[in-house]
């Protein structure tokens, strides 16, 4: 049994063209789909953006002005704000952009990212390697990592610009010297989740011989609260960290690591999937970290599990699970694990459009289909009607 049994209930609707043809759609988990629509003709890129949600017509229209033709979408699950960057990598110091909140307003502007890292040291910002960007409910953030000669060591900072007043805190996350980084069982670090105002990173290493993560969290003005050291089970499998979801990290496909377990923070909890051998193979395992150990929660079993070929692996946590996407042994597909022990998943081909589409791992789909969860209804839109003029029609399903 997958995650929706639908009601038999159906209702269509028609949203009608705003100037254009609608060219592209993507999701605002919780929120809605986003259609949106451009003039060819204009000089300068300007985006129309209609949201559309519960209700039988669009809930607002608004526009946004890149500086380029290409732009990159950053959403998260449980934000209240969404970004389309201009640039990921620092353009002179800087990060270009247009936010946009739950409300549809639209700011467009930048900030200096290289200012607040200033004022840790006497860094050089064009040498900082972009590591992710990511949006929480009160900051954007960046992760970056410096190659420090003199220290002989990797120093990793985070910065953090809240939404309201755009103003930029940062921190250093660790310095890790290079010698210990020769050790397999140490790891540098990575952004893992958030909840309300706690942003969290984690990184592998030791603590008393044991081997697992340490693990910070900060506030969005860069105050560091209580953090905990989560030890790692010893059975679990290597991973190629891929990355999945609408933050920098997939962008940045370079950019890809060896794991031995993915970690997500969300709602106040810890999770962690890794991957263990079974009696069929391999099974993926959904853990949370509960009283000072990880207990299982649900799984999924990979039958067609090959030693010697990658598990390739991003997670992207959800309200209901975790989301995934896996590459391994011709197994080219999205899901999710959810955190109700015993409770299956569908299974869709993976496209690029799922990365922009995080309710694509909750319900079967036919390829065209582009599927969208919210509180009582589903809706499903077909992306065949894109570039057509004229109104387009969405399909209502109670859950």
């Amino acid at each position: 049994m997958s995650l929706i049994a639908f009601s038999g209930f159906s209702q269509k609707f028609t949203i009608p063209m705003v100037d254009h043809a609608f060219s592209d759609v993507i999701e605002w988990k919780g929120m809605g789909v986003i259609l949106m629509s451009k003039d060819p003709n204009m000089a300068k890129p300007q985006i129309n953006l209609t949201l559309v949600g519960d209700a039988e017509e669009s809930i607002w229209d608004q526009k946004i002005r890149p500086r380029n033709e290409e732009f990159y979408y950053l959403a998260s699950e449980n934000a209240r704000y969404v970004y389309f960057l201009d640039n990921l990598e620092l353009d002179g110091g800087k990060v270009y952009f247009n936010q946009l909140n739950s409300a549809g307003n639209v700011k467009t502007t930048s900030t200096s990212i290289s200012s607040a890292i200033k004022k840790l040291g006497s860094y050089d910002y064009n040498k900082l390697e972009l590591i992710n960007v990511v949006v929480t409910d009160k900051a954007l953030v960046h992760h970056f990592r410096y190659a420090d000669k003199k220290g002989k060591c990797v120093r990793e900072f985070a910065t953090f610009m809240t939404h309201h007043n755009m103003l930029c805190y940062a921190v250093e996350l660790g310095a890790i010297p290079n010698a210990d980084l020769k050790d397999e069982n140490i790891g540098q670090w990575n952004y893992i989740g958030f909840t309300g105002d706690e942003i969290h990173f984690a990184a592998r290493g030791y603590s008393t011989k044991k081997t697992g993560w340490t693990t910070r969290a900060f506030t969005s003005k860069g105050k560091e609260k209580t953090g905990t050291f989560l030890e790692a089970p010893s059975d679990l499998l290597t991973i190629e960290n891929i990355g999945f979801g609408t933050t920098g990290s997939y962008y940045l496909e370079e950019k890809h690591t060896v794991e031995r377990g993915l970690l997500a923070q969300i709602n106040g909890n810890f999770y962690m999937m890794g991957a263990e051998r079974s009696d069929n193979g391999a099974a993926l395992i959904l853990h949370v970290y509960e009283e000072g150990e990880w207990k299982e929660l649900n799984k999924m079993n990979l039958n067609y599990f090959i030693e010697n070929k990658d598990l390739k692996l991003g997670i992207y946590p959800l309200n209901e699970g975790v989301g995934y996407h896996l590459d391994h042994n011709g197994y080219n597909k999205v899901s999710i694990i959810y955190y109700k022990a015993g409770q299956t998943s569908s299974h869709n081909d993976y496209s690029e459009r799922a990365i922009v589409n995080p309710s694509s791992v909750l319900y079967p789909k036919k390829k065209e289909e582009f599927t969208v969860n919210l509180p009582n209804t589903v809706l499903v839109f077909n992306t065949d009607q894109l570039g057509s003029k004229g109104e387009v029609e969405f399909e209502r399903k109670k859950k």
